[in-house]
């Protein structure tokens, strides 16, 4: 007999693949070498940094029955999050803030690589923080079905050491 999956933890899968996709493209354009390629394709990387945080917050929140979809409503409640330490220690400044500002980085060469390292490992820390909190909603089998079911390219590569580091007992 298949356990049947609830509707909310398959909406909770179907947003974390949107923010895992997003991440994937990401995190795959350091390794190309062609220059000309890789200079224009970090013009994505704000976008890509975008939608993997904004889904990864959606995903968090409908791990609560929230569902959210205006991007303004979620910045606006990530910045107030922030403030009040839902996220770690309260800050005044909402340090996820630059993955909503795409206009903010118009970069290119140097610049423009480093901003793309700053980015993936904003996006990381914050999925990190939001994947933790769903698997406690959601429970750590519900969780592993959802990335059982993972596209091979997405399952095996970030997602899979993302995983093993939340779960890990140290």
């Amino acid at each position: 007999m298949i356990a049947e999956i609830s509707p909310i933890k398959t909406v909770v899968g179907k947003l974390l693949l949107n923010s895992w996709a997003a991440e994937y493209a990401l995190n795959i354009k350091p390794a190309c070498a062609d220059r000309d390629f890789l200079n224009s394709a970090l013009s994505w990387a704000q976008p890509q940094a975008y939608y993997a945080a904004l889904f990864s917050m959606r995903a968090r929140l409908a791990a609560d029955q929230v569902y959210m979809a205006d991007p303004k409503a979620i910045e606006k409640l990530m910045v107030q999050w922030a403030k009040e330490g839902v996220f770690g220690q309260p800050m005044q400044t909402n340090p996820f803030a630059d993955l909503f500002n795409a206009a903010r980085y118009r970069v290119s060469g140097p610049e423009a690589a480093m901003r793309h390292v700053e980015l993936t490992t904003r996006v990381h820390a914050f999925a990190i923080l939001n994947e933790t909190y769903i698997i406690g909603r959601i429970g750590e089998p519900t969780y592993r079905r959802i990335i059982a079911d993972l596209p091979v390219y997405i399952r095996d590569g970030f997602v899979s050491a993302r995983t093993a580091l939340i779960l890990s007992d140290e």
